[in-house]
């Protein structure tokens, strides 16, 4: 446990609030968890930051106040789609119809923030007939195959004021906001978009960083995330901001916080709404003793696994893979492959650490005796692949 915790002078970017409380470091990690490289050479020279956690006792939101935005550019070579996972598919198929069916959006205009390949922004325009437009850098023209005959236009741009015009009923932005370093600024352009429109929804979906800090999920710490919420931190930002909440919620097993809101009409409105509160600074300050004792038990697992010539794999090249195998400093001769079912990664190589990624049809051939899975809320999907390839092996979870 951390005695001594270090007061900075950094003000929070969401309350303004300082100093905060600097409880958590690490020196040099990928700065991007989701640009992959063509060979292990490129990989293994990816550009790294540094990750210095604090906390604000004002408003409870966690930042790294280390973040350099300047490292950070979107560009088409950027690739974090879950919807090759059925589990995953399943999930955005619920949200989406819930949203429809609730707020009646039905030939309505959507916007996305940092839609990505469109994946969900399609969901919404088909399931309503609807209008809809998204915003994202990574956007790939390469990708839109599933976007043929539909009402979707992308543009391949941050959303910012000069989009403003676009009009709204609903505006949805999901696993963006932890990626940006003035949160307080980026939620009060929306607010301006919508705030004449007072029926108008937005829709947001972020991390739980409770999730991190209760449940040990300690490979979710990544550069590109700057800004962490709980519950009580995102309810806390956009009433700040001048948002009136209509629902807070966990997502995703609790990996996921969601929020609806729409423009306050007065401050009283707002005020009825009971935003909760968390004990994120104990948590804080007990995190650096627990990310400590689960990353020596794995550098023990690992090297007792290697001891015993026991070929390992890993399964999810995503941020929590990337972030586990440069924590642990795992080469690639420890571990050779990570298997991810998404084929735009299939065939690159993993920042950093420089591991070959390739599809599940491909463990038919490499015979891995353990397979580390990174995300918990996978494991029966996985294994249900597992079984229809006839491989058999050990699963552990990360």
């Amino acid at each position: 446990m951390i005695e001594d915790v270090v007061l900075t002078k950094h003000k929070c970017p969401a309350c303004g609030c300082e100093p905060m409380e600097v409880f958590f470091e690490i020196d040099t990690v990928p700065v991007f968890c989701n640009v992959l490289y063509d060979n292990p050479r490129q990989a293994r020279q990816a550009d790294t930051g540094r990750i210095h956690l604090a906390h604000c006792k004002d408003c409870q939101i966690v930042y790294n106040v280390a973040f350099d935005p300047e490292l950070v550019e979107y560009c088409p070579a950027y690739e974090n789609s879950l919807h090759y996972s059925p589990r995953f598919q399943q999930y955005a198929n619920e949200i989406a119809n819930d949203l429809v069916k609730r707020y009646k959006l039905y030939n309505k205009d959507i916007i996305e923030i940092g839609c990505g390949q469109g994946d969900f922004l399609a969901m919404l325009q088909r399931l309503g007939g609807n209008r809809a437009v998204g915003f994202d850098p990574s956007y790939c023209s390469l990708h839109k195959e599933h976007l043929q005959s539909l009402a979707i236009k992308i543009i391949s741009q941050a959303y910012s004021r000069a989009h403003s015009g676009h009009p709204a009923d609903f505006i949805c932005c999901r696993h963006v906001l932890e990626h940006v370093d003035r949160p307080y600024d980026f939620l009060r352009n929306i607010y301006e978009t919508v705030a004449e429109k007072k029926d108008a929804i937005v829709y947001f979906e972020v991390p739980n960083v409770l999730f991190t800090l209760k449940d040990g999920a300690i490979w979710d710490i990544i550069y590109e995330h700057c800004s962490y919420f709980t519950l009580g931190s995102l309810a806390n930002l956009f009433v700040k901001v001048g948002f009136e909440p209509i629902n807070l919620s966990e997502q995703y097993e609790g990996q996921f916080i969601s929020i609806e809101a729409r423009a306050a009409s007065n401050t009283t409105a707002t005020a009825k709404f009971s935003i909760p509160q968390a004990d994120t600074r104990s948590l804080a300050r007990q995190f650096k003793y627990a990310y400590d004792e689960k990353v020596l038990s794995w550098h023990r697992q690992l090297s007792v696994l290697s001891a015993r010539k026991r070929r390992m794999v890993l399964w999810g090249a995503g941020s929590k893979g990337v972030s586990f195998l440069n924590v642990l400093d795992v080469s690639d001769e420890q571990i050779e492959y990570v298997v991810d079912v998404n084929p735009r990664k299939q065939g690159r190589f993993i920042a950093g650490t420089a591991q070959q990624i390739i599809s599940p049809d491909q463990l038919k051939s490499c015979r891995p005796d353990v397979i580390i899975v990174m995300n918990p809320v996978y494991r029966a999907e996985i294994e249900r692949l597992l079984d229809e390839l006839g491989v058999k092996a050990d699963v552990m979870i990360a």
